[in-house]
């Protein structure tokens, strides 16, 4: 894999899609801050729509985390465990991720490639590990049966199993999924409910439901 071959970031990493969120700001000016970024950067470059969706992803981290700090650790880190859990996807074909069909199993595969992907590209970063489990873990489930390994997520950081309950919420209800029309929050929120001890963390997966349940009361969404 080389990485140094990756597109370069845009000039300024407050722009386009990625930047509306605010995220690349929330980063802040560490030496990881800056490296997730410019990586941040690439990706909105490489496809808009998957940088939109780990910011997504790394804004409902955080609201999970002002609920529950003691577990969830550190927030710069947690912030960037969620901007770069897709970070795979920067190899896998733009055409690829904003396939309108069903994929064959040569793009299944390809999809399935990016865990692994993105965390030896983190790792090679020199990210911490926790930042490259999230990438690696984010889609195995409580019970097993996910990927890239399938086993039970139960002895799985803690961040990365988190990660797995916001990444399935943001692929739920957000806009521009060409194949799946958004699920309305309630449906969301039954979803993770039906879900909570089979796919996600019960634990993890109620901190979200909590979250969720008072917004939709103050007519609030949270993405």
């Amino acid at each position: 894999m080389n990485i140094h071959g990756l597109p370069s970031a845009p000039s300024s990493p407050g722009e386009g899609e990625a930047g509306e969120t605010g995220l690349p700001a929330l980063l802040g000016s560490t030496p990881r801050g800056v490296a997730a970024r410019s990586l941040i950067g690439q990706l909105r470059h490489h496809h808009a729509p998957t940088a939109a969706h780990c910011a997504r992803v790394a804004r409902v981290l955080m609201r999970m985390w002002a609920r529950a700090p003691d577990q969830l650790g550190d927030p710069e880190t947690l912030l960037i465990a969620g901007a770069l859990h897709d970070i795979g996807k920067l190899f896998v074909p733009a055409s690829t991720l904003g396939s309108d069909r069903a994929l064959d199993e040569d793009g299944l595969a390809t999809i399935r490639r990016h865990p692994e992907t993105g965390a030896e590209v983190l790792r090679s970063l020199g990210f911490p590990p926790v930042v490259v489990a999230a990438a690696r873990d984010h889609h195995e489930r409580w019970q097993g049966g996910g990927y890239p390994v399938g086993g039970h997520s139960e002895d799985l950081h803690v961040v990365a199993r988190a990660t797995a309950v916001a990444d399935a919420y943001v692929a739920m209800v957000e806009p521009g999924r060409a194949y799946r029309t958004p699920l309305t929050d309630g449906a969301a929120l039954a979803e993770l409910r039906a879900c909570r001890g089979t796919h996600f963390d019960p634990v993890l997966a109620d901190i979200l439901l909590v979250e969720l349940a008072e917004r939709a009361a103050a007519g609030l969404a949270l993405i």
